[in-house]
């Protein structure tokens, strides 16, 4: 009877060990990864594009935007075009079997939004700064004196004819587009032509811009003046979104 009641002990301490934890005795499936977002050929549309999953038997992937569902794919499967999204967010892709899922691969097409400040191209040394330029990695953008020491850092200037315009036009570097716009807070997408070189400052005017850089890729930029003064110089404060997604023209 001892013996019979050792064995039983086993049993059950073997069955929790084994039995318990993952179901059906299956790893844990594990996260795809390096989920990266770019604007479509269309530039209204998204494309996503992660690296699988590194466990093999999985059935596929669900895709979320803004922590709802919108699709799921076949296993074979790592890129998928979101069609026309209607407003910015989040999406994460995970991996699943059955009623298993993974832990997600995730990326954001909500923009950096920051303030700025640009004196025109006459202002006196020391009292403001004229070139704008961002980083393409965080979206933050800082002023700059429009010197060609700082030529790649800028994407435009404050020209003393009260115009923003591109430094293209001083360095053949760094071209910039500018296309007035009716709207700042509901751009929605941004226009993908009709964009140039200069244009000409408004207090209050909204803009979509297009920073092409070395024209390899790109982003779009909506900003707005918020308030010009000509006293003692002239002087402008904006706002401006900047969508960090490539190739991308959603902006709200």
């Amino acid at each position: 009877m001892k013996k019979k009641i050792f064995f039983l002990g086993v049993a059950v301490v073997a069955l929790i060990f084994f039995g318990f934890g993952c179901e059906n005795g299956e790893e844990d499936i594990l996260a795809p990864s390096a989920l990266i977002l770019e604007g479509a050929t269309s530039e209204n549309d998204l494309v996503l594009t992660w690296t699988a999953s590194g466990t093999a038997d999985i059935d596929g992937y669900y895709i979320y935007f803004n922590g709802g569902e919108i699709v799921d794919v076949a296993a074979t499967v790592t890129t998928y075009t979101h069609v026309n999204p209607a407003t910015v967010g989040e999406y994460k892709v995970t991996a699943y079997r059955g009623s298993d899922e993974s832990a997600g691969a995730t990326a954001s097409t909500v923009p950096y939004e920051g303030i700025g400040e640009l004196w025109d191209m006459d202002t006196p040394t020391g009292t403001g700064y004229s070139g704008w330029g961002w980083n393409w990695t965080t979206g933050a953008g800082a002023s700059y004196s429009a010197d060609s020491t700082n030529k790649n850092n800028i994407e435009f200037y404050y020209d003393s004819d009260n115009t923003l315009t591109s430094a293209w036009d001083l360095w053949n570097v760094n071209e910039t587009g500018f296309l007035r716009i009716t709207d700042y807070t509901n751009a929605g997408n941004l226009p993908t032509r009709g964009y140039t070189n200069f244009e000409d400052v408004i207090d209050g005017q909204a803009y979509a811009l297009v920073a092409k850089g070395t024209l390899v890729t790109w982003h779009y930029i909506k900003l707005r003046i918020d308030s010009y003064s000509s006293t003692p110089h002239d002087k402008i404060t904006f706002t401006y979104a900047f969508q960090l997604v490539p190739k991308f023209t959603l902006l709200d």
